[in-house]
């Protein structure tokens, strides 16, 4: 029987962070959230299918989580939400590694398809 693909989602304000999830929920996956990269790092249990992530969090950043994720190996895909005005974190994030920079005003029916296709890719590889 195969497992459902994980994706992590890291938004540290409570509200947005539900919001998310439920968008999330109808994918086949499982949805686990956390409200800051810390908890996250010491809460992860599985393979991600893909992790998303808010740029502006309180103590490590998800810049420096990504940074840390692909320092330690191959990470998971990861989406980064930042506000729509912070084009230095988002170049930053590209080159970093980020698979997309999502502006949190457009956070709707876009990052849906876009962690369909992620899942749907990672799964391809899995085979």
């Amino acid at each position: 029987m195969a497992t459902r693909p994980i994706v992590a989602v890291i938004e540290a304000d409570a509200r947005d962070r539900r919001t998310l999830c439920s968008l999330l929920s109808s994918l086949n996956a499982e949805i686990q959230d956390f409200d800051s990269a810390e908890s996250y790092l010491a809460g992860r249990d599985g393979a991600l299918g893909c992790l998303i992530t808010e740029v502006a969090l309180p103590g490590m950043s998800g810049l420096d989580l990504l940074r840390l994720l692909r320092a330690n190996g191959t990470p998971p895909p990861i989406i980064l939400l930042g506000e729509e005005s912070d084009v230095r974190a988002a170049v930053t994030a590209m080159r970093e590694g980020a698979v997309d920079f999502i502006e949190k005003p457009h956070v709707d029916i876009a990052i849906l398809r876009r962690v369909a296709y992620l899942l749907d890719h990672h799964q391809g590889l899995m085979h």
